[in-house]
């Protein structure tokens, strides 16, 4: 009986882990992750800091490529939502200002509830497309 209330435990704490490694929730403020085809290092700064509930904001973008070189001519469009929820952003936030230097004036952002949201960033630079997707816990 102690050897399956052990391996039990065991279990219990690595779905935990291997749960908090597949979503990787980020910090809520600022956050930097690699597109998923690991074309761009994108990360975001909220202008609200932290991230409230019911409250327009907007985001700065940093996108890189991988050698670190600003990414100065990409399209971004964006899309998101509470996956537990099955549904989107409330708003239809976009991005409103190329900022120079790799930066990207997002607007529009807003979550109108606490909980796991996913905002996920669809780049394209020329003939490159990719993906990048921020988890935030609200």
């Amino acid at each position: 009986m102690r050897i399956m209330r052990a391996a039990l435990v065991v279990l219990c704490v690595y779905a935990a882990l291997a749960w908090t490694q597949a979503y990787s929730v980020q910090p809520v403020g600022e956050a930097s992750r690699l597109s998923d085809g690991q074309h761009f290092e994108v990360r975001f700064t909220s202008h609200l800091d932290p991230i409230a509930i019911n409250t327009m904001h907007a985001w700065t973008l940093h996108i890189q490529d991988r050698s670190g070189k600003p990414v100065t001519d990409a399209t971004v469009e964006v899309e998101g939502g509470m996956p537990d929820h099955d549904h989107g952003l409330p708003t239809q936030p976009r991005v409103t200002q190329n900022l120079g230097g790799g930066d990207y004036l997002l607007e529009g952002m807003k979550f109108h509830m606490g909980g796991w949201w996913q905002v996920t960033l669809l780049i394209q630079q020329g003939q490159i497309s990719d993906r990048v997707t921020f988890d935030l816990n609200l």
